[in-house]
């Protein structure tokens, strides 16, 4: 799709945990990341591009999962993902296959419920707005997007109705059936 140059601009990855979904949606974003192919369907490796996103840091690459309230948060504060990219990036490095469980234990919780708020919907958006560092393109990554709340949803309807240039969206989802059906609608479904 992305040699063609028919790639969509928000894709859905979906089915059970432990299929592979978030490693193929990591190598996606590495390969739409990366500009030196060298005539191959896959990342070179050893660019400056791969390099970054193989430890996870690319500027144009933008993580988004479900997150808590740490008590050392403060009372104001509003949790988004960047609030725990270290725990993101050593738990994708270890491997490719995490579980939702051991993402709690990751963070630090195994009894509080953990969401994609409205705040990092907010915080999306303005990164996203942004052109991208290296022209190239812009890929927001959210692993388990039906733990959303209701207007944090509603807010990425608006992002993928009308999604800024080069910017590609990957959904990874296990529950795809408790997204908002505008949401599914909007996503070319992989």
């Amino acid at each position: 799709m992305a040699k063609e140059n028919h790639l969509p601009h928000a894709m859905l990855f979906c089915g059970p945990q432990g299929t592979g979904k978030l490693a193929t949606a990591l190598y996606l974003a590495q390969y739409l990341i990366c500009e030196n192919h060298n005539g191959y369907d896959q990342p070179c490796g050893s660019c400056r591009q791969c390099s970054m996103v193989q430890k996870w840091e690319h500027p144009d690459l933008h993580f988004t999962y479900p997150t808590i309230k740490l008590s050392s948060m403060g009372s104001q504060h509003k949790p988004v993902s960047e609030d725990f990219i270290k725990e993101w990036r050593l738990m994708i490095k270890g491997h490719a296959y995490p579980t939702f469980e051991e993402w709690m234990e990751m963070i630090g919780t195994t009894n509080q419920q953990a969401i994609i708020t409205a705040a990092e919907s907010d915080s999306l958006s303005q990164k996203l707005s942004l052109k991208a560092s290296q022209g190239g393109y812009k890929v927001s990554l959210i692993w388990l997007p039906e733990k959303m709340n209701q207007e944090c949803a509603n807010k990425l309807l608006k992002l993928l109705e009308e999604p800024p240039s080069k910017t590609v969206f990957i959904l990874v989802s296990e529950e795809p059936q408790m997204l908002l059906e505008t949401i599914r609608s909007r996503v070319q479904r992989i």
